[in-house]
């Protein structure tokens, strides 16, 4: 994943090359989350992440097609392969990221079982969706999907994206908070994960993107998680 992002702006915007270090970086990232997952939970965590995966494909082809609830976008067809017009990989990240920051997050309590769960599901969401304020501009930069103009709107992606993330990221965190269930064994290996996708997405975009919103925007919303998740992962 490391190699993938330190890679992709050595090659010619839109070519390729990047094209194909997309689908590494996602599928690295995939990997990453279910291992870490899988050493936590055991085959509980292949359940979540086949969950995830599916219900994911799903808000995808919903998404691209309706609108809902992301806003009006379409997917090119540069980042393949494509199921139903919607890039497979797309699925498998969200898969990931998810994995990857509920084990992070996996100690987030506040005092009542009930709304330990509620708290932490909202936690995953929000680091989730703080993920996509990287993602977004990224892809969209590279063509791999185009959205429709909107009058609210960042870096020409409609904010109504970003609250269809944290609808979407609250499903997902509540498929892998269910299915995975306690944790078998502690790691630390989640919050360096997403510590290196927020660190590396930074300096991307401030030395080689030549977009320093998108870098502060970006580092501010994955640092709060990243300053948090170390305090919350026992």
């Amino acid at each position: 994943m490391v190699a993938g992002m330190i890679a992709t702006p050595l090659f010619a915007q839109g070519g390729d090359e990047r094209r194909w270090l997309a689908v590494v970086v996602a599928a690295a990232l995939f990997v990453c989350g279910l291992a870490i997952a899988v050493h936590a939970h055991g085959r509980r965590a292949v359940l979540a992440a086949a969950g995830i995966v599916v219900f994911t494909f799903l808000v995808e082809v919903i998404g691209s097609t309706t609108g809902f609830p992301f806003g009006a976008y379409d997917y090119t067809d540069r980042l393949g392969p494509q199921l139903f017009d919607v890039p497979v990989v797309v699925s498998f990240a969200w898969a990931g990221i998810t994995l990857v920051v509920h084990g992070a997050l996996r100690g987030v309590r506040s005092g009542g079982a009930v709304s330990d769960w509620v708290i932490r599901l909202a936690v995953m969401a929000g680091a989730i969706t703080a993920w996509d304020v990287f993602l977004d501009p990224q892809m969209v930069g590279e063509g791999y999907w185009v959205w429709q103009p909107a009058s609210v709107a960042f870096r020409g992606i409609p904010i109504v994206n970003y609250l269809g993330w944290l609808s979407t990221a609250s499903i997902t965190s509540a498929i892998a908070l269910v299915v995975c269930g306690a944790p078998r064994r502690a790691t630390r290996l989640p919050v360096v994960v997403y510590t290196t996708l927020a660190v590396l997405s930074t300096i991307g975009f401030v030395a080689f993107f030549d977009d320093l919103v998108v870098a502060v925007a970006g580092g501010l919303s994955m640092g709060v998680f990243v300053v948090v998740a170390p305090r919350h992962t026992t």
